[in-house]
């Protein structure tokens, strides 16, 4: 649809939209820690993504009341630059912005040479026959075409690689392999650069709620061109949902943190709300996986704002994520555009993250 055609939501996501507004303010899902030895009281399974140390919440409010003062009385075509975009579904805000990036893969013939390397990759092979099989000068899954015990399933495992099909050496090496293995990290070297999509989302809250913000960053030579598509009111959310997975298509690999468990469900989950179907089911490269096998025993955790402090990212303005509700609860109860200011530079600055700590994962498993 045309840009800029006004499109009018259908009663049922009008209704949809109005039930979602009352779940935003029904339950905080977090809890502020003012004692170290408090995060220990916490329920079993309570992530540290659930609770902010008392210093930060209150450094939050603070920004949170300064950015209300800064943009009172500020439109939101005046503070992002954007435009209103339309299609079928409903209608959205979309911020672009171009930014500077330090994105690299490994050259391809040499995660190739790392994959083929591994005999164990070919169903059946262990750490002992990979041995025996190297001492008698199998030292490729390529040689193994001639062996007539483990032939046929190199022969397809080599098929894969010759087809160049990610999607399915992606999980080939899943069966075999932990999710972290930096094998799985190498296997990026055979997408595209310009089939990467970087993803990150923010919501009112965990499962069942709206998201409000969706961004999409796709690599370029030493940039990334970024779009947020933004929820002016909770009703344009089927508008910007179907606007995000636009960039998607079937050949492009996701790169997220934590997303095989939260962002990518979530997507799936608001598109069945809105009868959207789309499997998503691309091959996906999860730099929190990553980051957990490189730095668990140098890092006290492994979230994003650890990560960023030892790649020595600064950022000026930020917001815990689980402040994400609040902040936009604020803005659609005054319609100051202050609060949407953290959210959007939060967002803008993990996909940016994203592209520095997808390399940097290169040089610790060069270590």
């Amino acid at each position: 649809m045309g840009k800029n055609k006004k499109v009018v939501p259908s009663a049922k996501f009008i209704k949809a939209s109005e039930i979602l507004k009352q779940k935003a303010t029904r339950i905080r899902e977090y809890e502020v820690i003012r004692k170290p030895e408090e995060r220990q009281r916490l329920p079993i399974g309570v992530g540290s993504e659930y609770w902010i140390d008392e210093p930060e919440y209150i450094q939050a409010v603070k920004l949170k009341e300064r950015l209300i003062r800064e943009f009172e009385g500020e439109q939101l075509e005046n503070t992002f630059a954007g435009q209103v975009v339309s299609n079928n579904f409903g209608e959205c805000y979309c911020i672009q912005d171009v930014c500077s990036s330090h994105f690299k893969k490994v050259a391809y013939e040499q995660s190739k040479k790392r994959i083929i390397s591994d005999l164990k990759l070919v169903y059946g092979i262990g750490p002992i026959w990979e041995r025996r099989l190297k001492q008698q000068g199998y030292v490729t899954i390529e040689n193994l075409r001639e062996h007539p015990r483990w032939r046929s399933s190199a022969l397809q495992f080599l098929e894969l690689i010759e087809d160049n099909d990610v999607g399915s050496l992606q999980n080939w090496l899943w069966r075999c392999l932990p999710k972290s293995h930096p094998l799985v990290h190498y296997l990026a070297s055979f997408c595209r650069d310009e089939d990467f999509a970087l993803l990150d989302i923010e919501t009112l809250g965990l499962f069942g709620r709206a998201i409000v913000l969706l961004g999409v960053a796709k690599p370029k030579k030493n940039s990334i061109d970024i779009h947020q598509y933004l929820l002016r009111d909770i009703a344009d959310e089927p508008g910007a949902l179907w606007e995000f997975i636009s960039h998607l298509t079937e050949k492009t690999a996701l790169i997220t943190f934590n997303g095989r468990s939260f962002d990518v469900p979530f997507i799936r989950e608001r598109l069945g709300f809105y009868g959207m179907v789309r499997p998503l089911n691309n091959p996906h490269f999860d730099l929190l996986h990553f980051s957990r096998r490189a730095w668990r025993d140098q890092l006290p955790d492994c979230q994003l704002g650890t990560l960023e402090k030892h790649l020595g990212v600064q950022r000026d303005v930020d917001i815990p994520s689980a402040l994400v509700p609040e902040f936009y609860e604020t803005y659609l109860k005054t319609g100051n555009v202050g609060p949407l200011v953290a959210i959007v530079e939060h967002n803008k600055q993990d996909l940016i993250t994203m592209t520095s700590l997808f390399s940097k994962l290169y040089e610790a498993w060069n270590l």
